[in-house]
């Protein structure tokens, strides 16, 4: 497989504090990334009349308006990755209290409701975004993922193996998530995966992640396909899945599924564990999510550099696959692999050689993890143009 890349679009930001619904926050820290970045909006995203009631489907909305050009004649799909709904706890009340009845939850009465045009409870809805999306855009094939941290990179991996099947020409691809409102906070409160002050991830003190908002949009394309115009920022040249089903919340501690993801993907790529020079990982900062990554990377790729976004950009949930494989596309021109931001004194427990500061090097190929609860895994690899 080797789809080209030929526009990307990102929306994004690291949460410190709940913000008015009709508004979305868009901006990158480029000096901790240290290198540049295709497509960062840095304005706040007005929210879109079509998602009134979802922040996320404004995000997503904003970022493919960046890049929604279309060939004449081309068989577009549009294939995205969410998450929850974002919603505060009235709204929750008036979706579900009516379908309470003598203390029980009805959940044939529920599915009815969902089948109605109403802004609420059809929020609920994973494919809502994407179909509204994906008309406007005249798609023939619409697909949501909707397997939490790690929709929007098989979102992307779905939407590669379709443009090269032939299925659609043109794919725009990605993820959109936010979960800054009550209860997404509360949610991971209770999990207690959020750290109290920033994200740090492998550092000896880490505990746990910010939350983040954002959306990504890659437009993916076949090599015989494109024009002089096109410019070419990474070819998808490969891609693996796993599901290892170990905890609700917790990575098997040994990253089983993770390694099979990776090696699922450099199989596809037909490449062997030398040919990646650097690794993107999901490296949220859970002290336990860390440790098993860092144990697959290692015993999958030996002593490949690693490093993790997630302290600049906070960890945009089921955006999170598509917001960090377009970060890394900034790192092909720019001769620079990226530090940790937040990292300041690396874990010595950690079997991986974690990048705390960017360095000069040139990478030809960089695998993208993506690793959801329920042990949805899955791994990316982009080759340089």
């Amino acid at each position: 497989m080797r789809i080209a890349i030929t526009a990307a679009s990102v929306r994004c930001a690291s949460g410190r504090e709940l913000v008015p619904p009709t508004r979305c926050w868009a901006s990158v820290d480029d000096d901790a990334l240290a290198l540049g970045i295709p497509g960062v909006a840095r304005a706040t995203v007005e929210g879109d009349p079509r998602f009134p009631d979802d922040r996320k489907g404004s995000l997503a909305a904003a970022a493919l308006a960046e890049i929604a050009s279309v060939p004449a004649g081309a068989r577009v799909g549009l294939y995205l990755g969410t998450g929850l709904s974002s919603l505060t706890p009235a709204e929750l009340a008036i979706d579900l209290y009516p379908h309470i009845v003598d203390g029980a939850f009805d959940r044939l009465a529920m599915a009815r409701d969902l089948a109605t045009d109403r802004p609420s409870p059809r929020r609920h809805q994973p494919e809502r975004v994407t179909q509204v999306l994906g008309a406007a855009l005249g798609a023939v094939v619409t697909e949501t993922s909707f397997s939490a941290c790690a929709a929007a990179a098989q979102s992307i991996l779905q939407a590669a193996r379709a443009v090269h099947r032939g299925d659609v020409d043109v794919a725009f691809a990605g993820g959109h998530d936010s979960m800054l409102h009550a209860i997404g906070y509360l949610s991971f409160v209770v999990l207690g995966a959020l750290s109290p002050t920033r994200g740090r991830p492998f550092d000896q003190q880490r505990d746990g992640f910010l939350i983040g908002e954002g959306a990504a949009m890659l437009r993916l394309q076949r090599e015989a396909d494109l024009s002089s115009d096109d410019r070419v920022l990474g070819w998808i040249v490969g891609g693996g899945t796993s599901v290892d089903a170990y905890n609700v919340t917790h990575p098997h501690p040994e990253g089983y599924g993770a390694a099979l993801a990776m090696r699922r993907a450099l199989r596809d790529a037909d490449l062997q564990p030398g040919d990646i020079d650097y690794v993107n990982a999901h490296g949220t900062g859970t002290p336990v999510g860390d440790q098993a990554e860092c144990l697959a990377v290692h015993r999958v790729l030996g002593d490949v550099p690693v490093s993790s976004f997630k302290g600049a950009v906070g960890h945009t949930i089921a955006a999170a696959g598509a917001v960090e494989l377009a970060l890394c596309l900034g790192i092909f021109p720019s001769g620079v692999l990226p530090g940790t931001p937040g990292l300041v004194t690396l874990d010595p427990e950690l079997r991986a050689h974690v990048l705390k500061d960017p360095v000069r090097a040139e990478a030809r190929h960089i695998l993208s993890n993506s690793f959801g609860f329920g042990g949805q895994n899955c791994a990316l690899i982009v080759k340089a143009p």
